[in-house]
């Protein structure tokens, strides 16, 4: 009040001499003030703001040009998103001799607030060319006072973040390690860009340009570079410390994301990069400076995980108080997301495949809940850490990372379709055992040459089938079943000519029937793409079904399938028939207040991929083999001692020549109620392949804590020598 006195009695006193000698009466002067008003309340209405200063005296610090007057209106009113302004009332009453006051109403039509309706008021005073309105902020909207700002802050809303289900942050909103140049500290330019030339094979003109921007823009502060969390060493701290200006940070400056295991659980977590045209087109709130999910379930989960920015409009205050919310959309964080994967397991996991491949092998494991499809633990190797991706990457890192043939990137979980070889009998058997074709006494009617014998150079058993329109010659097995030649000893020694007897026996259109009721052609329901399994790769016209049917019979021919559906169909063995649906997220979820309240939005049930795709018949029949196997079968190599597993191997040759091996193990422990799979591709007689390895490390801790020290003694005395 005391400052709009103070102005009043200066605009008075600077004003008077001549405000008496040009008024000629009172009515003139009323007419004179009511036509200032009206065109200044009319310029106001047209939006004409630049005009609307024609009619004003201003002695406030707000606004001293015309161009200042009008950017102050536009501003505001375009921050509340103004779109019209209607004029509802207006009047011009006299105070004084010399003096009107101004009243009238505007509607201002907001998208942001809906219509707004607003009494002003204005004193109109005599001035040398007549009668003007005198400024105050108050004429833009009647809460600002001399002094206050308009703010419009945009809220971000943070990403989701992913966690294990034992409690451990897979996917974590974080910060880089940055090293960053203090200006107020007048650092020498020159001395920072030999240091980070010579210790991290900086770009000197990048740096200068960071520099120089910070300078011209007067940043105290800006980060020079930035690497994932971690990477700088206690070393590097020190001598960064060591360089005046110079420090490091990984709390404040470079947010990021942070991927606490790596290259162990990479293909499932994914990793963010730059929205595509395309979803720039499809989303209008990504700009090309965003960040989105670009693989894994970053990618499949974006919409759950990605926050939405929120938006606050309000008054401060000349000292930076904040003195009115006009407007506040407020911001969403992401949903979090909680997976089923035991980070500890999923470590262990990587960790064998890492210590028991060589170049050139890879594979995958998957470790599921056979009751409920949650999956504990799902690796592929080669795999990649997906920190990297929030930098640039180095051409050498990004040609491996992109290589044909190791392809790190391929998540051969759920993407690679595989062979199966026998890992697949106990499903080929099931249209003959339904059929009551197959059962556990049965014996097939068949004589088998002996290795070496004339016609059979391979040192495998071989027949050949007598059926009418066969052409292919003989069928090979390095193995048969020992007497009784029967179901659980041809499982046991995985027998190929036993299985592709009972194949032929079911029958062509019977045994296809029967490999599309359990899935095979489709792919079961996941968070992430599944590769879908397949029977043939040709034209039904081209194929020579018997040939298909025998070789189907023990998991080669054109049959391939994906890891994790292999291992949804073993779970119908443990679950009466039904193979349930895998499933890797647990729930997603909000972590809101100072208290961190936790609320479940969505939960995953249990379901169903296929029902009813064995009897319980097929399945006495089936389990008692499954457990031979393992226990003096091709699967005893894993050394499980007396714990109650079934389980089945499997090998494949494939590739130009059969140049390359698919090797199998899959396994169901009822004393934990997992279910186990293990595959790795090797160079065809590469010699011992570690898959037995491997599954013996993630079922028994103790031998996974052997190996270990077995390997770290093995690199001990590698650098020894």
């Amino acid at each position: 009040m005391k400052k709009k006195l103070l102005i009043y009695t200066l605009v008075l006193l600077m004003l008077i001499s001549s405000t008496a000698a040009g008024l000629t009466g009172c009515s003139a002067a009323r007419e004179s003030a009511d036509s200032v008003g009206s065109a200044f309340v009319s310029k106001l209405v047209s939006r004409d703001y630049a005009g609307a200063f024609d009619y004003v005296y201003v002695l406030t610090s707000d606004v001293n040009t015309r161009e200042e007057f009008a950017a102050r209106f536009t501003n505001i009113y375009d921050a509340l998103e103004i779109s019209d302004v209607k004029l509802v009332s207006r009047s011009v009453e006299p105070v004084s001799d010399n003096e009107y006051e101004l009243k009238y109403s505007l509607a201002l039509t907001s998208k942001l607030l809906g219509v707004l309706t607003y009494e002003y008021s204005a004193d109109i005073v005599a001035g040398p060319q007549g009668y003007t309105v005198l400024y105050t902020p108050s004429l833009i909207l009647p809460q600002l006072s001399e002094g206050d700002k308009v703010r419009s802050t945009t809220q971000t809303g943070a990403r989701g973040e992913i966690f294990s289900a034992d409690g451990a942050v897979l996917a974590k909103n974080d910060y880089a390690d940055s090293v960053y140049i203090d200006l107020e500290k007048g650092p020498d330019i020159e001395e920072v860009k030999s240091f980070l030339s010579q210790n991290f094979a900086a770009d000197t003109e990048k740096i200068q340009k960071k520099y120089d921007n910070a300078v011209e823009k007067g940043y105290p502060l800006e980060v020079l570079l930035s690497y994932p969390k971690g990477t700088i060493t206690d070393e590097q701290k020190e001598a960064i410390a060591g360089i005046n200006g110079l420090g490091f940070d990984n709390s404040r400056f470079s947010p990021v994301r942070y991927y606490p295991l790596k290259d162990d659980a990479a293909h499932i977590i994914g990793y963010l990069g730059s929205p595509s045209e395309e979803q720039l087109a499809a989303n209008e709130d990504l700009s090309e400076y965003s960040t989105v999910g670009k693989s894994g379930l970053e990618m499949q989960y974006e919409d759950i995980l990605r926050g939405s920015d929120g938006r606050i409009i309000y008054i401060e205050d000349e000292k930076g108080n904040l003195k009115q919310i006009l407007f506040e959309d407020e911001k969403t964080d992401g949903q979090n997301i909680e997976l089923s994967i035991n980070s500890k397991t999923q470590e262990r996991a990587y960790t064998l495949m890492a210590s028991n491949l060589v170049d050139g092998q890879s594979g995958a494991v998957i470790v599921m809940d056979y009751t409920t499809g949650a999956v504990e633990t799902m690796v592929s190797y080669p795999s990649f850490d997906n920190n990297l991706f929030n930098f640039p990457l180095e051409e050498e890192t990004w040609n491996y990372y992109n290589d044909d043939e190791d392809n790190p990137l391929y998540n051969r979980a759920i993407q690679s379709a595989y062979m199966p070889g026998s890992s697949f009998k106990p499903f080929s058997s099931l249209p003959a055992i339904e059929a009551g074709l197959l059962d556990a006494d049965s014996v097939p009617p068949i004589t088998k040459k002996q290795p070496h014998s004339e016609g059979n150079e391979s040192g495998s058993y071989s027949w050949t089938p007598d059926v009418e329109g066969w052409h292919s010659g003989a069928i090979f097995s390095k193995t048969v079943a020992e007497s009784p030649y029967n179901y659980e000893m041809a499982m046991k020694s995985s027998d190929n000519i036993f299985f592709a007897y009972y194949a032929l026996q079911a029958g062509v259109d019977p045994f296809k029937s029967y490999m599309e009721k359990i899935g095979i052609g489709e792919a079961p329901q996941f968070e992430l793409p599944v590769t879908a399994s397949s029977m043939l790769s040709q034209s039904e016209d081209e194929v020579d079904w018997l040939d298909w049917l025998a070789r189907t019979g023990y998991g080669t021919g054109e049959l391939v399938i994906t890891p994790l559906q292999l291992a949804c169909m073993y779970t119908a063995i443990e679950n009466g028939g039904t193979m349930v649906n895998p499933h890797i997220v647990n729930r997603t979820f909000t972590i809101e207040g100072e208290d961190e309240t936790e609320t479940t939005i969505e939960e995953t049930s249990p379901s169903a991929f296929k029902e009813g795709t064995m009897s319980q018949k097929a399945i006495d029949i089936i389990r008692p083999a499954l457990k031979r196997v393992m226990v003096d079968g091709t699967g005893y190599e894993a050394h499980l001692g007396d714990r109650n597993v079934l389980g089945k191997t499997g090998t494949a040759q494939v590739g130009a020549n059969n140049s390359r091996e698919v090797n199998w193990i899959v396994a169901l422990n009822e004393d934990d109620g997992k279910l186990y799979l293990v595959v790795v591709e090797t160079d065809t007689d590469e010699g011992t392949v570690p898959k037995t390895s491997i599954l013996r490390g993630l079922v028994d801790e103790t031998a996974y804590s052997e190996m270990l020290t077995g390997v770290e003694n093995s690199g001990k005395a590698a650098q020894e020598e």
